[in-house]
């Protein structure tokens, strides 16, 4: 076989496990903001009542009072960018918390 052959050859394997590679991670991971709508539905009914709201601040999750607060009551140590794609959806879009209960037991779930 000539070399030239040879080369190109090995340039269409490389092509094709570049592309595969890419379609196999695109696969498995979520875009950041596709959350299933039944995932969310749990949360639906719980923004009136919500005593906290678990949203992002400066790349982490943040504790806030209220839907619309600006200033949050405390800003975690959780980092957005090492949660799972679907919970860094949740927190985006926000969280209700009814109690501080519940609420420790997210931030212990977000946090592992």
């Amino acid at each position: 076989m000539g070399l030239k052959l040879r080369i190109a050859l090995m340039g269409c394997l490389i092509a094709a496990a570049a592309f595969t590679a890419a379609e196999a991670y695109r696969s498995i991971v979520p875009k950041g903001s596709d959350i299933p709508q039944e995932v969310y539905a749990q949360f639906l009914g719980q923004e009136e009542e919500a005593e906290y709201f678990l949203r992002p601040c400066q790349g982490y999750v943040a504790v806030y009072e209220g839907k619309r607060d600006k200033t949050p009551l405390s800003v975690t140590d959780i980092e957005l960018n090492n949660l799972r794609g679907t919970d860094r959806a949740l927190v985006q879009q926000g969280i209700p918390v009814g109690d501080r209960r519940e609420l420790l037991a997210l931030l212990e779930d977000l946090g592992s």
